[in-house]
């Protein structure tokens, strides 16, 4: 079976700890989407009111691009991010 760059990012992020606790429990993840290289997450209300985040390969450099949204507005992008630092999530959302 080969493994998927979607499967993969989801492995990623619950393997990244955030105060003890895989981050996609952290943030409290409701449901996740998948597509070309991007994984797209809703999260629980956040002091920011960001309602899903997506995170998406950039195969040419090897790191991450990471998009807040509210509702369908963007917020904010984080760029050439490693999959170490995903922990930036939690704290873009406010809760760390």
């Amino acid at each position: 079976m080969n493994t998927t760059v979607e499967q993969t990012i989801l492995e990623q992020l619950n393997q990244t700890k955030v105060n003890g606790f895989p981050l996609l429990k952290y943030i409290g993840t409701k449901e996740a989407a998948f597509g070309d290289k991007t994984v797209v997450i809703q999260v629980a209300k956040n002091p920011k009111g960001i309602t899903a985040v997506k995170v998406e390969y950039m195969e040419a450099y090897d790191e991450y691009r990471i998009i807040f949204y509210k509702s369908i507005c963007v917020t904010n992008t984080l760029e050439f991010i490693q999959f170490d630092n995903f922990d930036s999530i939690a704290r873009e959302l406010g809760v760390l």
